[in-house]
């Protein structure tokens, strides 16, 4: 068909996702400019532990935990692998699902470590999450920013060198293209609402006026904990093999649903994957099934029929619970889906615009 999307004949990325080309070979940009990952290396990160334990703290680190897999495996790595004393937290952003705070739960039972839930004022997480749909078509950049300032914040109230976080290779290249962290442009979608007020906003960002550039200064002075992409210092087992492990040593429950989402502890991300699909023609999913593809970790067939299971579901999980929640409607829904990709793209703080351009020199300095 002459409209047909064209997909990669090695793993399942198609055209219409942003940054993605079909060459006459069949084959996708991404397949064909992959490299094996190769971590930074045990050695670089038992430096950082080493130094961390140094500084005699109450705690070594801390680790953001969800109560999914990967937040889990940091935390059993931290613990029962390297032997630190951690301060676990959790965000509570309104919609954790009863399985997250099950898993959250034997976790802590299993590692024996303090715990400390992050929650604002329910009326207070809603508004912040409703205007932003609204005007701006996406939550997610609330949610990243308050588990950041909150992350922040226990680090620097409780003077913890390190903050372990559990991002992955295998999200590569699945992020939305807007940049929905940026605290600028957050104000000026935030300032639409009629219901927020400046003392409202402070509860929220806990650092006004923070940037990329503070951030990473005040790092480098020993304000902030220094943030630990742990997974990317090491060879890691499958995430098969990692759900095996934790489940074991951490008694943590697989969901029915890991098939469907990488995020089960999120009752809102299927919800935020379906307007991702409606706005950009494509959401999270493909990319993260095809960067498994290209790990070997899974087949293409795999991949294949987890996307046509997702496909033959008209609404996602939990739409209901999240329009209820929001005070959304239909119709709402079909406003939303309807803002154009880049919305309050001119909305950007220059400090982040330069240290976005050499963010990359920095870490290869540090690596």
């Amino acid at each position: 068909m002459a409209n047909e999307i064209k997909r990669c004949e090695q793993c399942i990325m198609t055209e219409n996702i942003r940054g993605a080309t079909i060459g006459a070979d069949g084959l996708c940009n991404f397949c064909r400019d992959h490299r094996p990952f190769v971590p930074h290396g045990e050695d670089k990160l038992l430096k950082i532990l080493s130094t961390a334990r140094r500084r005699h703290r109450s705690y070594d680190a801390l680790v953001p935990l969800s109560g999914g897999r990967d937040s889990t495996y940091v935390l059993y790595l931290a613990v029962k692998k390297y032997g630190l004393n951690v301060l676990a937290y959790t965000y509570d952003n309104g919609f954790m699902s009863g399985l997250a705070r099950q898993n959250i739960q034997a976790s802590l039972d299993h590692a024996g470590v303090d715990h400390i839930w992050v929650r604002h004022d329910s009326r207070l997480i809603k508004e912040l999450y409703r205007v932003t749909l609204m005007q701006s078509g996406e939550i997610c950049g609330i949610c990243g920013v308050g588990i950041e300032r909150s992350m922040l914040k226990l680090s620097e109230a409780y003077k913890i060198p390190l903050i372990l976080l559990g991002h992955t290779p295998n999200e590569a290249n699945s992020f939305t293209s807007e940049d929905i962290y940026d605290q600028k442009r957050i104000k000026a979608i935030l300032a639409r609402s009629e219901k927020l007020d400046a003392q409202m906003l402070r509860r929220y960002l806990v650092y006004p006026g923070l940037n990329f550039i503070n951030t990473y200064v005040y790092t480098k002075m020993g304000r902030f904990g220094k943030k630990v992409h742990i997974l990317y210092y090491l060879d890691n087992p499958t995430e098969s093999e990692i759900g095996k492990i934790i489940s074991m040593e951490m008694g943590w429950t697989e969901p029915d649903q890991s098939a469907y989402t990488r995020h089960f502890d999120c009752i809102a991300e299927p919800f935020t994957n379906y307007i991702r699909e409606r706005r950009f023609g494509s959401s999270r999913r493909i990319p993260q099934l095809s960067n498994l593809v290209r790990n070997h970790e899974i087949s293409r067939e795999t991949a294949l029929k987890i996307e046509k299971a997702d496909a033959t579901q008209q609404l996602p999980a939990y739409y209901g619970e999240v329009l209820s929640a929001l005070n959304l409607s239909d119709n709402d829904v079909e406003n939303i889906s309807r803002i154009p990709p880049g919305v309050f793209s001119q909305e950007k703080a220059l400090s982040n615009k330069i240290f976005t351009q050499v963010r990359k020199v920095l870490k290869k300095a540090e690596h």
